[in-house]
């Protein structure tokens, strides 16, 4: 299911890896248990001039997780659990993550809630 999910998702795969490409990786790497590919990165350079994103430690598209320089402990934990959302919900995941934020927030959304707890990391704005 893991790798058909992945093509189903591969627009999303395709935006996190030219995330990932921009913002200049340090390390390439694959995990398996989800199925996902991790950059670490030197810099969100350009997402920093968006409102309030310049604290931004990760970000996950599709199975693609990209972890900055702010990166804290279980953060990894955190997006990996957003790649299982992803796996479940299929190519319209991020849509629907998207209405589930601007309906409640990004903090109070669903998928925010699940990744937080499970995950155990904390947010901090």
């Amino acid at each position: 299911m893991q790798y058909i999910a992945f093509i189903l998702n591969l627009p999303w795969n395709l935006v996190g890896i030219i995330i990932g490409l921009i913002s200049i990786p340090k390390k390439v790497s694959i995990h398996l248990h989800p199925f996902s590919i991790i950059f670490t990165v030197r810099s969100f350079w350009w997402y920093k001039w968006m409102s309030g994103k310049a604290g931004v430690r990760a970000m996950t598209n599709g199975q693609i997780i990209n972890l900055g320089p702010l990166e804290q402990q279980k953060d990894l934990e955190h997006e990996l659990i957003h790649v299982e959302q992803a796996i479940r919900e299929p190519l319209i995941h991020p849509i629907l993550y998207m209405l589930e934020s601007r309906k409640d927030g990004y903090r109070q959304n669903k998928y925010e809630d699940e990744a937080y707890e499970r995950a155990g990391n904390k947010y901090e704005p």
